[in-house]
This record gives structure tokens, sequence and C-alpha cells, in this order.
């Protein structure tokens, strides 16, 4: 894999990790827009690091490209296969993207629009399950139930690292 990266122009490899960059800030929209928005902490957490290399910025949605992390375009940094995590900051993302179980408690009205009221649904050990609420009761949903795993498999994730890759590849890089 060496060889045709040392042949690939540096112009072209600035280009790749641009393309990169913005198709991290797409995801990352997408998500906070698909995920739960009840305090908007959730929503204004999410973050895109380069392993080993550098740390994206955590300031918000709507997500810019200023906010991810920047790769390096040297051949070796890229022999390295360099890649991009995006991940939430927030202490209970695994139960926001529905992944996990966990207990709810509301005191205010959310700031995004409410999906499903309803009762919640409980495990065995009294959790709520985030999403899952249906029937008469007062419990509310400001997002879909599994919506992160349909984000990732239902077409979500494919459509905006496309546009992102789009967008990167139209802008001048320098």
């Amino acid at each position: 894999m060496a060889k045709p990266l040392k042949k690939m122009p540096r112009a072209l490899r600035r280009q790749v990790q641009s393309a990169t960059r913005h198709a991290a800030a797409e995801i990352m929209n997408n998500l906070a827009e698909a995920g739960p928005n009840w305090s908007g902490r959730f929503k204004n957490s999410w973050v895109a690091d380069a392993p080993g290399s550098a740390v994206g910025k955590s300031s918000g949605y709507p997500y810019k490209i200023s906010q991810v992390a920047k790769l390096k375009d040297t051949v070796k940094a890229l022999e390295t296969n360099p890649k991009l995590v995006i991940y939430n900051t927030t202490n209970y993302a695994l139960i926001a993207m529905d992944l996990q179980e966990g207990i709810f408690k509301a005191f205010k009205e959310p700031k995004g629009p409410i999906v499903k009221e309803g009762k919640r649904r409980t495990d065995n050990n009294g959790l709520g399950i985030r999403g899952d609420v249906s029937g008469d009761g007062n419990n509310r949903s400001t997002a879909e139930l599994d919506w992160f795993m349909t984000y990732i498999d239902g077409g979500g994730l494919k459509k905006s690292l496309a546009a992102g890759v789009k967008i990167g590849f139209k802008k001048e890089v320098s």
C-alpha cells in the first residue's frame, strides 16, 4: 500500500482528509438531529477525534469541520491508516442511543419535539426503556426507539458519509 500513497500528490491527500472531516461533521449533525433532545446536552455532545493524532472540539450543534480533529496528510501518517472516531461525551450516551436501558426522570419540558407519549415499558429491574412508550401515560420520548441503530443500519450513515465527502471534494483545500 505504501507505493500508491507515495505517488499520491499532497493536494489530493489534503482533499481526502478534508472530505473525511466534512463527512464526520455531517454525520455528527445528523446524529444530533436524529437523536433525543430533552435538555440539549446530548445533542450538543458529539465529538470526532483522531486517536493518537488530534482531539476534536466539543462546541455543540450545529457541527462544523473546524470542530473535527485534523488528520495529518503526510504519506507516513496515511500509511498508519488514520481514522476519525465519532462519539457522544455524555455519561448516559449508551442509554440515549438505546444501547442500554436506564432510569428516566424529567423535570422540565423537552427542547426537542415529542415523538411518542404514553406509559414507559420497564425491564424486570424497573429500568425504563428509552423511546419505548405506548398507550396511556405521561412519559414522553423525543426520538423513536432504536433511532441510533436505524441511522447506522438503515442508510442514514451512508447518506451522511456521501454528502460529507461530496462537500469535502467541492471545497478548495490549501
